[in-house]
């Protein structure tokens, strides 16, 4: 059965460190004692030669080589040896194992909080880039209170072409980015627009039967169509003249005469 001890060092995050400029032994030195208090450490730590979470450097060496830019992927620095640097963390020779736990521990705390923020960076990236690229359809036209101005009234008329993304809503009208979502959200409050999933359709109205009676001017004619003559109706059926009452009695009792009289 796992221990409390052992299941939460099984959920301990795995960072990685490269040694560079240091000498062997010292070198040998610290990769044996991180091994030594990986017991103790918040972070489960492993040697890697390059692209490591963690840069070990000895004080001799460079903070970054000249054809490395730091911008690139920032990672903390850790400088060993006699002479603190400028800035930065900093550990003194002959290591001391308390020394070396806490820095690996404050420094691990670091990288993890980084790679967080990374990772929430990069959802936000792709959720924003996810709605940039969801296209709009109008559901019918806007009413007056929302196309307040002239640009409103061309972002209106766009949608209602065609279905169009806040990214190609900007592009055809030359609108800011804000003022393309402010929009798209103004309408979507009102139930004005509804998002087409990326569909292209013959017209930017959503199941719209009569797409035409959508526009505003769509009743007034523009003088160019010639008008359309109602249908004939059909001749209404001839009614069938059903014998009287009396006329039937008549019959029966042979009172009804075979022609004219005389």
């Amino acid at each position: 059965m796992n221990t409390p001890v052992a299941a939460s060092r099984a959920r301990r995050p795995l960072l990685s460190f490269s040694v560079e400029g240091l000498p062997a032994r010292d070198e040998l030195l610290f990769k044996s004692l991180v091994r030594l208090l990986d017991h103790r450490t918040h972070q489960h730590w492993a040697w890697q030669v390059e692209d490591a979470d963690l840069r070990v450097v000895g004080d001799k060496l460079a903070a970054a080589p000249p054809e490395e830019d730091p911008a690139d992927r920032p990672v903390p620095l850790l400088t060993i040896g006699d002479t603190p640097p400028s800035r930065g963390p900093f550990l003194r020779l002959p290591l001391h194992a308390d020394a070396l736990e806490a820095m690996l521990n404050r420094l691990g705390a670091m990288v993890v909080h980084a790679r967080e923020l990374g990772l929430a960076a990069a959802s936000r990236s792709r959720n924003e880039q996810a709605a940039r690229s969801e296209e709009y359809r109008l559901l019918r036209w806007p009413s007056s209170t929302l196309l307040d101005t002239t640009m409103r009234m061309k972002l209106a008329t766009l949608l209602a072409s065609r279905p169009a993304s806040l990214q190609a809503l900007q592009q055809r009208s030359n609108a800011s980015a804000q003022e393309c979502a402010d929009f798209i959200s103004a309408l979507e409050r009102a139930g004005f627009v509804a998002s087409s999933g990326g569909g292209h359709g013959a017209t930017g109205f959503a199941n719209s039967r009569a797409p035409e009676s959508i526009w505003p001017d769509s009743h007034i004619a523009t003088g160019n169509e010639a008008p359309h003559a109602a249908p004939p109706a059909p001749p209404a059926p001839r009614a069938t003249v059903e014998p009287g009452l009396l006329a039937r009695i008549r019959s029966r009792l042979g009172l009804l005469s075979s022609g004219p009289r005389a």
